[in-house]
């Protein structure tokens, strides 16, 4: 009779014990938000957890490419802005300086700024991002990773923009449009000066357009990195809504199932406690 009466206590109360368990998981649930917490909560649901992790980790190298190459593409469109405006400057320069009426070191002084736009031409076509990279890269496009499976451009080479220009005479550069304009303007002879110059404005306009459909080009990169962009966004949230209803707590179901193992563990408790206040006396009367 004893024996059996200190079973049916331990019984007990590896019952009341396991009743605290759970009820201490469910309080951790709760604290933490999180009902998964070792990988034997739920193999299945845990293990696509882990997958999901992988998935946002990438994605946010991507997201942080995107970011660079975004900043490298305004760069990119600012610079060549700032481009289309020397030519403009080129051409207003070139006008002037046709005017008979200029004098000599007028048109010397056209010459020396033009001389000195060709300079800020060359830093332009030589800019850096701020990582040191070549803004318009003599060897290849500039491509960044912005999935698994596709690379997107943020800029073009320096070739295609400044150096392969489908001019009057032929394939010209930029550098060669303007080197042409101040020769021209430095002829003594105002009529070989007038032809010169106006062969050269017809130059200036090819290459101006040039530069603004190059812009142009450089807008729709920009506009592709924009809609990478906003597909990585929305593929972030699906994959954090999956993550979150594999491993968040449903707080209020937690919050009554603590609730009810709560009350079971104090009245079993209570039960075990009256139960055992018999003496061995109780029991052998």
């Amino acid at each position: 009779m004893i024996t059996a009466t200190r079973y049916r206590a331990t019984v007990e109360i590896n019952r009341q014990a396991k009743l605290g368990a759970e009820i201490a998981r469910a309080q951790t649930d709760i604290s933490t938000g999180k009902r998964i917490q070792t990988a034997s909560d739920d193999p299945i649901a845990a293990g696509r957890v882990a997958q999901i992790r992988l998935s946002q980790a990438d994605q946010s190298t991507w997201q942080r490419n995107i970011e660079t190459a975004k900043a490298v593409a305004s760069q990119v469109d600012t610079t060549l802005g700032s481009v289309e405006d020397l030519l403009n400057r080129v051409k207003e320069l070139t006008l002037a300086g046709i005017s008979e009426s200029v004098s000599p070191s007028d048109r010397q002084a056209i010459v020396d700024e033009l001389n000195g736009v060709r300079t800020t031409l060359a830093n332009l076509m030589t800019s850096t991002t701020p990582t040191g990279q070549a803004l318009f890269p003599t060897d290849g496009v500039l491509e960044i990773s912005v999935s698994a499976t596709q690379r997107l451009p943020a800029t073009d080479k320096r070739a295609n923009i400044f150096e392969e220009v489908d001019l009057t005479a032929g394939t010209g550069s930029l550098d060669s449009v303007i080197q042409a304009a101040a020769a021209a303007i430095a002829i003594s002879d105002p009529t070989a000066r007038r032809a010169a110059a106006n062969a050269s404005l017809t130059d200036i306009d090819i290459a101006t357009v040039h530069v603004t459909d190059t812009r142009s080009a450089q807008g729709v990169r920009a506009a592709r990195l924009d809609s990478a962009a906003d597909a990585l966004v929305d593929s972030s949230a699906l994959l954090e809504e999956e993550r979150s209803s594999l491993e968040d707590s449903d707080v209020a179901s937690t919050v009554m199932r603590l609730n009810a193992k709560t009350l079971a563990l104090q009245a079993a408790q209570q039960a075990f406690a009256k139960v055992n206040r018999n003496t061995l006396f109780d029991f052998l009367s």
